[in-house]
């Protein structure tokens, strides 16, 4: 499929944000997450963990 027509096919199910971010990851190379953002501490009142804090934190959970 083209470009176009993915991006057509796509959008009949999927947020237009979302192929735009799809296609900046898969076919651009150019989609940065690495950028922290502060909204989980402004919602909840602390700051955000690494996933390896989480795991340990929950090791009882995941056994």
């Amino acid at each position: 499929m083209s470009d176009e027509q993915t991006r057509t096919e796509m959008g009949n199910s999927t947020p237009s944000e979302y192929v735009d971010a799809f296609f900046r990851f898969y076919h651009n190379g150019t989609l940065d997450e690495s950028q922290i953002h502060p909204d989980l501490q402004e919602v909840t009142g602390r700051p955000a963990r690494t996933f390896e804090q989480w795991a340990r934190s929950h090791i009882e959970n995941l056994r």
